[in-house]
């Protein structure tokens, strides 16, 4: 971890302008990391900007900036198009939460700028963003918030603690409040957080669903399928869902008793089918998703299909399914 503090400290002060970058459809967990590293930046008086999501913020996000907003805690957003109109002297970018060119924000703002920093915890594959000055990944951490409060605790440096509030609920919600994915360290940065003011009864609030939200997720469930015994799968209908909608219905198949996987099928695009995977640790989720083009962890992993029905990708992860469970 210090090699990349150090390192990130080197080029954030040689360059006179620094663009963060998260993953399109941003969660608490990109996001969170981009403005609490916005914060950082700053503090090292440089001029700094996030590359603005094209598409509206998930629920949890938006509550999030804007309880930020309305205790005039401001960011610098740039959409894409003024970042490529502007003219940058030094410029360096930062990607967080994602190594792969096709999920960033935006693969013009990525192919614009030469000088690039990439921080992530999932596991790599093939296709990943490789003209990098430094590249970051360890897929041992929960998340890129908790990465982010390691940053913040090397550096001594206090922001707002509505900030390391966000940071905290992206930690929750990655974690599945503290379920899965987590370290001796996960804690230990977990309390860093709290002991400088997260406060966990605004995190209850900030991750609140509507009833109908609820209802309709739990209507998929009731019509889950037991593919091979303990391992669930779930296909969502042909509507556009975001990633973190997903996500949430493979975390509560987990929750069923004696489920060891789950999976969880939606659409994200018009050409982008996702599927969300999560284990209790016997089931190598991770390994079922590389063989249909993803990846992740023992535990959590997840994949984007292009140009494929739902109904094809759910009979494709069928049968891997039972082909690595035996």
């Amino acid at each position: 971890m210090r090699e990349l503090f150090e390192i990130l400290n080197e080029n954030i002060k040689k360059h006179d302008e620094i663009i963060i970058m998260t993953h399109a459809r941003p969660d608490l967990d990109g996001m969170g990391s981009a403005l609490a590293l916005f914060k950082i930046v700053v503090s090292m008086k440089k001029k700094c900007f996030i590359v603005s999501p094209k598409e509206k913020f998930y629920r949890s996000l938006d509550k999030a900036i804007k309880l930020l907003d309305e205790n005039n805690i401001k960011f610098e957003f740039r959409s894409e198009d003024e970042i490529l109109n502007s003219k940058f002297s030094k410029p360096l970018l930062i990607v967080l939460d994602t190594q792969k060119p096709e999920l960033v924000e935006s693969d013009k703002v990525l192919n614009y700028i030469c000088d690039k920093i990439v921080i992530d915890h999932h596991i790599g594959s093939l296709d990943t963003i490789d003209d990098t000055i430094y590249k970051y990944c360890d897929a041992n951490k929960s998340s890129i918030v908790e990465v982010m409060a390691e940053y913040l605790n090397y550096l001594k440096l206090n922001i707002e603690p509505l900030i390391l509030t966000v940071l905290l609920s992206g930690m929750v919600v990655d974690t599945s409040s503290f379920n899965i994915k987590t370290t001796s360290r996960t804690f230990e940065m977990a309390a860093y957080l709290a002991k400088n003011g997260a406060d966990f009864v605004i995190i209850q609030d900030l991750l609140k669903e509507p009833k109908e939200e609820m209802v309709k997720r739990y209507g998929f469930i009731s019509d889950s399928v037991e593919v091979v015994p303990d391992v669930l799968m779930c296909k969502m209908d042909d509507k556009i869902h975001g990633n973190v909608d997903i996500a949430l219905l493979a975390k509560e198949l987990l929750k069923f008793e004696d489920i060891k996987a789950s999976f969880a099928i939606g659409r994200l695009s018009h050409s982008i089918v996702g599927v969300s995977a999560r284990s209790m640790g016997e089931v190598n989720v991770g390994e079922i998703m590389e063989k249909i083009g993803g990846g992740g962890h023992l535990t959590d992993a997840a994949a984007q299909i292009k140009d494929k029905s739902i109904d094809e990708v759910t009979k494709e992860l069928e049968k891997v399914i039972k082909d690595v469970i035996k």
